[in-house]
C-alpha cells in the first residue's frame, strides 16, 4: 500500500469512509478479484458482505475485514489498526457496528458480477448480548498498545469462541514467524512494469523486483515460487518458480520473471511467495510479492 498512515481518531463518518476507500483500493492492488471469489477464500463471510464492505454503506466487523483483507493478500495486523482507528472515532456505548455485519442479506447481481445487497429489517439484539459485542471492540482495539496481539477477545458468536468463567473468549493468534529465526525481508519496490502498466495481448515483458535481506541468514538457494492465490487470475503465463540470486544480510537483490500477456484482453494478478529448494515458505506470514497489468489489443 503506497499509504500507510491511520485514519484520524476524529471525523466520524468520514473517518469510516475512508476505511472503505482502504479497503477499494487494496481489492485494486490484488487485481480486482471478484466478491465471490474472496468470499470462497474467506469461507466464514458472504460475498455480498464483502460488497457492502467495499462500498462502505456498512462499516465492516472485523471478522469481516480480516477475511476481505486476508482474500486480498494483505497485512492483518496493520489493517487491525485501521479499523480500530475507523470504529473510534464516532463510536459511542450504544453503538455496535459488528451487529448483524454478518446477517444474511437479499442479494442481486450487478453489472460486474458482484453481489448488490440490501439491508434486511433490523434485527433485536438483547442487551447483554449488545454490551459484550461493545466489550469486545474496547478489548481488541486496547490491545493494539498492549504487549501482545494474541490476547483473549471477548465475543459474541464470532470468530471461535470457547467457554472461560462464563465468558465467551476468542484466541487470536500472531501471523506464523519467518522459517528461520532472524531472517527477515522488505519489498524495496517495482524495477520494472510498474503495476496497472498496460501491456498488449501475447507480449512478452520481463518483471522485475527488488528485495532487501532485513535479517541476519544469509539467502542461499531460494526462489519466487507463484503462489495459489485468489486473485489469480491463471491468465498470465510465467515459470513455476525463478531464482534468488545469493544475497548476504543488508545487501539487496534485484528479481525477474519472464512473462507472456494472455490473447485476450483483461486484468492479470500473479503473486509470488519466497521458498527453499524444498519448496517449504520461508516466510509464511507476509505478503506475497506481486504484478498487476490491465492486458489491451
Amino acid at each position: 500500500m503506497s499509504d500507510s498512515g491511520v485514519p484520524s481518531s476524529a471525523g466520524g463518518q468520514e473517518a469510516r469512509d475512508r476505511f472503505a476507500e482502504r479497503l477499494r483500493r487494496l481489492r485494486a492492488e490484488a487485481g480486482n478479484p471478484s466478491f465471490r471469489v474472496m468470499a470462497a477464500a474467506a469461507r466464514s463471510v458472504s460475498h455480498a458482505t464483502l460488497h457492502e464492505a467495499a462500498k462502505g454503506t456498512r462499516f465492516p466487523s472485523w471478522t469481516t475485514t480480516q477475511a476481505f483483507v486476508e482474500a486480498c493478500g494483505g497485512d492483518v495486523e496493520e489493517w487491525r489498526e485501521y479499523w480500530c482507528a475507523a470504529l473510534g472515532s464516532d463510536a459511542g456505548p450504544s453503538d455496535d457496528p459488528a451487529a448483524g455485519q454478518d446477517e444474511k442479506l437479499d442479494e442481486k447481481e450487478d453489472g460486474d458480477g458482484s453481489a448488490a445487497a440490501t439491508e434486511p429489517d433490523p434485527v433485536p439484539v438483547p442487551r447483554r448480548r449488545r454490551r459484550r459485542r461493545v466489550i469486545a471492540v474496547v478489548v481488541g482495539c486496547g490491545a493494539l498498545g498492549g504487549a501482545g496481539l494474541g490476547v483473549l477477545l471477548l465475543a459474541d458468536g464470532e470468530g471461535r469462541p470457547t467457554q472461560e468463567g462464563g465468558a465467551e473468549v476468542v484466541q487470536r493468534s500472531p501471523p506464523p514467524a519467518p522459517l528461520f529465526s532472524g531472517d527477515g525481508s522488505v519489498f524495496v519496490g517495482d524495477v520494472t512494469i510498474p503495476d496497472g502498466t498496460v501491456v498488449k495481448t501475447g507480449q512478452r515483458f520481463i518483471k522485475t523486483w527488488e528485495l532487501a535481506n532485513a535479517g541476519t541468514v544469509p539467502w542461499r538457494g531460494r526462489f519466487l515460487a507463484r503462489a495459489l492465490l485468489p486473485a489469480d487470475n491463471g491468465t498470465c503465463s510465467t515459470p513455476a518458480k525463478v531464482p534468488i540470486p545469493d544475497t548476504d544480510p543488508g545487501a539487496r537483490v534485484r528479481v525477474s520473471v519472464r512473462v507472456t500477456a494472455p490473447a485476450t484482453p483483461g486484468s492479470c494478478w500473479v503473486g509470488w511467495k519466497m521458498v527453499d529448494g524444498q519448496g517449504r515458505q520461508l516466510f509464511p506470514g507476509a505478503r506475497p510479492v506481486f504484478f498487476v497489468v490491465n492486458v489491451a489489443r
